[in-house]
């Protein structure tokens, strides 16, 4: 079966680690220009048809600009080849501006260390099916991402209701339209995709300046994921935003940092 996300991030390779992609209007947000996670998804692809290794580990992303729907240039360089781990940089470019730099850590699933101490467990919540469909309150072509997702709350958010509830944290499920699997590409995608806590606190609208996501698992046998998405510091416009991404059996598949700024008047 083809996916929507995987037929958005196909890249042509050009030699030397260089790669042609075609940018898409399908992951727009309300400004009209690519969703963050869905560039992060592009450049963290290119980058692992270069990798040593299968798997990413991690991907730190600083956002220049706003890209926009079109042909895009990729380069990839490797940094450095490890023995466990492997280090890579990626740059998007549009007409000659870089977009988006992205250094990416590349490694093992199959190949890691034993050590283990998980005392923080996923949270509490129902099953998506026994939650609210909230994707079912939004207008179909209200927001191009909005329809490659579906979201499932515990309760309706209070902003949804314009009722902001001052506490700018969130507990989410969510899923692709199509109900793509989750893997790191999705994941990396994902934790991008929900509406920002900020929301609570009357800021529906802000913009990511740089964001870094840990894979902790290989995800397998998961459609929805859980995310819980907390905000603790609004500062002189920006913003910080926690994301932890887990599946549907209680495992721990992403956590995520970004800081973003506030769009204001």
């Amino acid at each position: 079966m083809s996916y929507l996300l995987d037929d958005a991030v196909t890249a042509l390779p050009l030699g030397e680690g260089r790669y042609q992609v075609q940018v898409t209007a399908d992951w727009n947000t309300a400004n009209q220009t690519p969703n963050g996670g869905y560039v992060l998804a592009l450049l963290q692809h290119a980058v692992l048809l270069e990798s040593a290794h299968p798997d990413a580990l991690s991907i730190a992303i600083t956002y220049f600009r706003p890209g926009l729907p079109g042909p895009a240039d990729l380069q990839v360089r490797e940094v450095r080849k490890g023995r466990r781990v492997s280090t890579y940089d990626a740059v998007l470019a549009q007409a000659g501006k870089e977009i988006a730099h992205a250094v990416v850590s590349t490694h093992d699933w199959d190949a890691t260390g034993s050590a283990e101490h998980t005392p923080h467990v996923a949270p509490d919540v129902p099953r998506p099916e026994d939650c609210a469909d909230v994707s079912a309150l939004i207008p179909e072509g209200m927001m191009a991402i909005l329809d490659r997702y579906r979201y499932r709350a515990p309760v309706v958010p209070g902003w949804f209701h314009g009722e902001p509830s001052g506490v700018s944290e969130a507990t989410c499920w969510i899923r692709t339209a199509d109900e793509r699997p989750v893997d790191a590409l999705l994941a990396g995608a994902m934790v991008d995709a929900f509406p920002p806590a900020t929301a609570e606190l009357g800021h529906l609208a802000s913009a990511t300046i740089q964001l870094t996501v840990h894979y902790r698992r290989r995800a397998t046998g998961t459609v929805w994921a859980l995310g819980h998405v907390v905000t603790r510091h609004v500062i002189a416009g920006y913003h910080d935003e926690d994301v932890e991404l887990w599946d549907e059996q209680g495992r721990l598949i992403a956590q995520s940092r970004q800081l973003a700024i506030i769009a204001e008047g």
